[in-house]
């Protein structure tokens, strides 16, 4: 058989053809550290190499440079200084970042460089985890792009000519172009001669821009701006500056700017000390300028004011077992705060307060000294102020003397009660001083487990620096002491239980337990009743009564075992391994007064109390609860008068939630009669339904909010409100709307209807912020 020969010439082609094909690779002592790979290697001195074609370039694993990749048609290196300039397709990888350029001047030991005609990607890192959301299955890159990038440090690169954007997009949601950028990955991104362009379109100019990057999330920068709509405030731009001063402390600053009144700037400061010490402090100063107000009554020429708001939360442990507390929430002008308000009970009970306090405990005994001032308005002109300045409170709780069965406490609190009713420029000032001491000792009666019964005794003595005149009843600066006993015996029992073995969807166990109460309270007779100044001390005690309340209780307690682990045998999971939950519990109690007088001042039954005639028997009050499920409760109040004329049900409420990974529902109704006692005008109840709903879609991108609250007995939609957020890949958008309607017969309320619209955005790894009157429920996107 004949073989085919290839003649000598040809062979050496082929040979001559693999050597120029085949890449070689340049050993550890031509580029120390490297390894690298090209069709051509040429040594132009002792300390350079020129490589070209399609050259790969690594760092060892072994030595600094691990990690760092480069890519490029050709390429000298100064192997001796670290200097490398390479061209055509250039592109340069770490472990965090990749840039590609047409040319790059580089130095592999400083790991700095210019990089010409170049685009390239960072990660944020932990900074772009925590808003994940914004990126949605995406990592969390920053793209950017110029005429040249500078490679400062490792994290820290210098733009010229170029822009920056966390968007993926060929046309990107957002980019910030400039003509000078300085990013440091960690810490900040630093712009001049900026404009943001959405979708390519520029939207605004700015001469400089500081953006936080740091991966700690608190990081000195602008804040993305709020803007608004209202009848009364008209277009608002809201803008804030957050300056993280160290980890442990932080300032916000932050000015609004209203086109129909003027313009607000604040300022919230924040610390944390240690474990339980900790503070915030908020300050807002308001310049209206004068405006035609539509009122209720008509048009009125509203001047221009000027107002403050102080708002300061304060815990400090002390030495010696002391805590210091104190709290401010105070304003200067009440309309200013009713008008401006996004929140319904801010707007419609405006109170202000000033207060603090310090207190220690030491094993039994317990001290503590407190001021506090509360004035609530009931009009711009009329207030009620409240408090105590100051209270100092000592006692002694729940000792045992010696082996007797007896069981000690003693409380002592000294202070001047505050009591003011202020109209226009007169005040009326009840306020007076007072000194209280309450002894007494429990008695347990019972030690079986389905009986529970505890007898007490208390002797209370209070002073109080005035008195009232028992023939007009004036308030007089005539001292008085009232003395009584307070002999109390409370059963609970005997207690009922059955427990089944259901072992179905719902339980596992079930425990069915009725619980009948009985309590008998006698006070002794009080000398001096008439004297006895009720208005400053809040303190209706009617002496010589004797009351029994009594009611059933039954509950209905479960035990659903956790579902088994993966791999694990259901019959091997024991149902005492998942704690007891209440699933139903429904009581009803009543009471019975020796004298009908004191069923008026019995605040136990909070529906009828003062709105209810006198009478010996107390209304029936329900009271229900259940928890179908960790997730979701509902609570039932109610209270029938069945010798009441007209209506019998004197009051009702109802309250739900629910709770998902995807919604939060709650909701409440409730309705009380005033024992046909007129309030505000002409209404002889109260009908209430609120709601809130806030659902989660898309994995947390999607957000939604609705809440409102109804008036059924004016027929008005007190308030609506509105909020819904979309993070996109690299971006999110938030919008709110809210309504107020006023009811005419309120003069608390000086407008009759108030639509107000709110919109921020945020950029990935930017964070907005709420301002001072609560835009957006308080939350931040």
């Amino acid at each position: 058989m004949r073989r085919s020969i290839l003649p000598l010439p040809a062979v050496w082609l082929l040979v001559v053809a693999g050597c120029l094909l085949w890449p070689t690779t340049a050993r550890a002592q031509t580029v120390p550290g490297w390894t690298t790979r090209q069709f051509t290697l040429e040594r132009l001195d002792a300390d350079r190499v020129r490589m070209t074609r399609e050259v790969e370039v690594e760092g060892d694993p072994s030595s600094p440079n691990a990690g760092q990749k480069f890519f490029a048609d050709e390429m000298e290196w100064n192997t001796r200084t670290g200097e490398l300039t390479a061209s055509g397709n250039v592109v340069f990888s770490s472990a965090d970042s990749r840039i590609a350029a047409d040319r790059v001047v580089f130095n592999t030991r400083t790991r700095t460089g210019t990089f010409y005609s170049a685009s390239g990607m960072a990660s944020l890192g932990a900074a772009g985890q925590r808003s994940q959301a914004m990126f949605g299955s995406l990592d969390p890159d920053v793209y950017f792009y110029g005429e040249t990038i500078e490679k400062l440090d490792v994290d820290k690169y210098r733009i010229r000519r170029g822009g920056f954007t966390t968007c993926v997009q060929p046309t990107p949601r957002w980019e910030m172009v400039s003509s000078s950028a300085t990013i440091d990955l960690d810490d900040y991104a630093a712009l001049r001669q900026v404009v943001l362009r959405v979708k390519d379109v520029p939207l605004f100019y700015l001469p400089a821009l500081y953006v936080p990057l740091q991966k700690d999330g608190r990081a000195t920068g602008i804040l993305m701006p709020t803007y608004g709509r209202s009848t009364y405030r008209g277009l608002s731009i809201s803008n804030g500056f957050f300056w993280a001063l160290n980890r442990s402390q932080d300032l916000t600053v932050m000015h609004d700017w209203f086109t129909s009144r003027g313009h607000g700037v604040g300022a919230e400061y924040r610390y944390i000390s240690g474990p339980a010490a900790q503070g915030n402090f908020r300050a807002y100063w308001l310049n209206e300028r004068t405006r035609t107000l539509q009122t209720i009554t008509g048009p009125v020429e509203e001047p221009g004011r000027r107002s403050y708001m102080l708002i300061s939360n304060l815990v400090q442990p002390l030495p010696g077992g002391l805590r210091a507390t104190a709290r401010v929430d105070y304003f200067s002008d009440v309309s200013a705060q009713q008008l401006y308000n996004n929140n319904l009970y801010q707007m419609a009970f405006s109170n202000r307060s000033i207060g603090g306090g310090l207190s220690g405990s030491w094993g039994p005994l317990s001290a503590s000294g407190a001021f506090q001032r509360t004035e609530s308005f009931y009009s711009s002109t009329s207030s009620f102020v409240s408090g105590q300045a100051p209270n100092v409170q000592l006692s002694y709780t729940g000792q045992r003397l010696g082996r007797l069965p007896l069981y000690l406490s003693a409380v002592t609190d000294a202070g001047r009660v505050l009591y003011q009713q202020k109209s226009g420029t007169s005040v009326s000032d009840l306020s007076m001083g007072r000194i209280d001491i309450r002894p007494s000792i429990r008695f347990p009666l019972s030690s079986l487990p389905y009986l529970s019964a505890n007898a007490t005794a208390t002797y209370r003595v209070t002073y109080f620096s005035q008195s009232l005149d028992t023939t007009t009843g004036v308030q007089i600066p005539d001292p008085v002491t009232r003395k009584y006993f307070d002999l109390r015996t409370d059963l609970i029992g005997p207690i009922f239980m059955r427990v089944y073995s259901p072992r179905n969807a719902l339980a596992d166990r079930l425990k069915h337990v009725v619980e009948p109460s009985v309590s008998l309270q006698r006070i002794t007779f009080i000398p001096e009743q008439r004297r006895i100044p009720t208005a400053a001390s809040s303190e209706f005690i009617i002496g010589g009564v004797t009351r029994v309340t009594y009611g059933l209780a039954n509950r209905v307690l479960i035990r659903k075992a956790a579902a088994p682990a993966a791999g694990v045998d259901p019959a091997a999971v024991s149902s005492t391994s998942s704690a007891p939950r209440e699933l139903l519990s429904v009581g009803v109690t009543q009471s019975y007064y020796t004298d009908k007088a004191a069923s008026v001042y019995d605040n136990a039954y909070g529906f009828s109390t003062f709105y209810r005639k006198a009478s010996p028997f107390s209304t029936i009050a329900f009271n229900a609860r259940s928890a179908l499920s960790t997730t979701s409760s509902i609570t039932a109040r109610a209270e029938y008068d069945p010798r009441a004329e007209s209506a019998k049900l004197v009051g009702v409420g109802l309250n739900g939630t629910i709770q998902s990974s995807i919604a939060d529902i709650t909701a409440g109704w409730s309705r009380q009669v005033f024992g046909g006692v007129a309030l505000a005008g002409t209404l002889t109840s109260s009908h209430y339904l609120q709601q809130a709903t806030t659902v989660r879609l898309l994995g947390g991108q999607l957000r939604g909010t609705a809440s409102f609250n109804y008036d059924i007995s004016r027929s008005t939609l007190l308030n609506q409100r509105y909020i819904a957020s979309y993070s996109a890949q690299c971006c999110s958008v938030g919008f709110e709307y809210q309504s107020f309607n006023f009811p005419g017969i309120d003069p608390r309320f000086l407008i009759p209807q108030d639509r107000r619209f709110n919109f921020t955005f945020t950029l990935a790894g930017l964070g907005t912020f709420s301002n001072f009157f609560g835009t957006f429920g308080g939350q931040s996107f």
